[in-house]
């Protein structure tokens, strides 16, 4: 468990300093290429690797895995790969990456201020928000869900994050394990969370992997063609978001009421008429959260604990791109 907080001269820079931050508590760096642009992370069962275009950082690409197969692969052809990320050609070119999984940075930096959150059992996770310029956030992550429920396999899951719209509410946005993002524009499926997830009935003939976001079809199949389930990510999307995320808490009050990021499967065929939702878990030390009270990276005490606050991209509430009204994600620092 730990935290680090700093900032970074370039994407190459917050990358040394997120491996050194990673190995340090626990995790492995299976590969990290600064001349063609690749890395590689792993713990327990997550595997995640990612390219980036040398020369042209800011851009970069994120792939989810069930094994790393060594430096000569290249990420997006790990064995079992979820198909989300650039892995159909050898390219790093950053306008190929933003046509899938990806975090954009806009620019190589320097990067005013980042925030690691960390926890290397399980669940363990690292979960990543960085503030590329003044009040502009991006995150990213990957780890393992707090699972609910016995009879399937799985857990693990990895995040990009894509946001050019002027609101919040945009459907062809994602953050975390979201519910709200649905496009199939293009490939903008492939932009959307994996979460590792096998012995549900329905699933396809293959499936170890699920597309997180806000639709229950078109899920693109993982890199060696098997289907991919659909799962609804909780973020901005389930009865706890449409709700808590509607109170403006503040620190005044003390109410601050953050909802859980979790994840839920339909099973069964609706034409038979037997289907069953499944609540499959949540993300831990994570929440949802209205930020109307809060300031970019205000801190919350709750009791010997403290949560840090940001806007899903750039609170404000005037229509323009990268604008996210209200709309926070809230982390709990864990120190070891």
């Amino acid at each position: 468990m730990a935290f680090q907080t700093g900032s970074a001269t370039s994407f190459a820079d917050l990358l040394s300093q997120l491996s050194t931050f990673m190995q340090a508590n626990g995790w492995t760096e299976d590969e990290r290429d600064n001349a063609n642009g690749d890395f590689a992370f792993s713990q327990n069962s997550i595997y995640v690797s990612g390219r980036w275009e040398v020369g042209n950082e800011g851009v970069f690409s994120l792939h989810q895995a069930t094994a790393f197969d060594g430096v000569s692969t290249l990420p997006g052809d790990h064995t079992g790969d979820s198909g989300n990320g650039y892995n159909t050609t050898t390219s790093h070119a950053a306008s190929n990456l933003l046509l899938e999984r990806h975090v954009d940075l806009e620019s190589d930096g320097p990067y005013p201020n980042y925030w690691f959150f960390e926890n290397n059992a399980s669940p363990a996770y690292v979960h990543v928000v960085v503030e590329f310029t003044t009040d502009r956030f991006a995150h990213f992550g990957f780890g393992e869900l707090v699972k609910v429920g016995d009879g399937w396999t799985g857990g693990e899951y990895c995040y990009g994050n894509r946001h050019t719209a002027t609101t919040s509410t945009s459907t062809v946005s994602t953050w975390l394990l979201d519910g709200v993002f649905q496009s199939i524009s293009g490939s903008d499926e492939n932009r959307a969370a994996t979460l590792r997830m096998s012995g549900f009935a329905s699933q396809p003939a293959g499936s170890v992997w699920a597309n997180v976001w806000g639709r229950d079809v078109n899920a693109p199949p993982d890199s060696a063609s098997n289907a991919k389930a659909n799962v609804s990510g909780g973020y901005r999307s389930s009865l706890l978001a449409t709700s808590l995320g509607l109170f403006n808490g503040s620190k005044s009050s003390g109410f601050v009421p953050g909802y859980p990021i979790g994840c839920t499967f339909v099973d069964g065929d609706i034409s038979t008429g037997g289907r069953t939702a499944h609540y499959l878990g949540y993300m831990a030390d994570v929440r949802g959260v209205n930020i109307r009270n809060f300031a970019p990276a205000d801190i919350l005490n709750d009791g010997g604990d403290q949560w840090y606050v940001f806007p899903a991209r750039l609170r404000d509430t005037t229509p323009a791109a990268g604008v996210t009204g209200f709309a926070g994600i809230m982390y709990r620092r864990v120190d070891a």
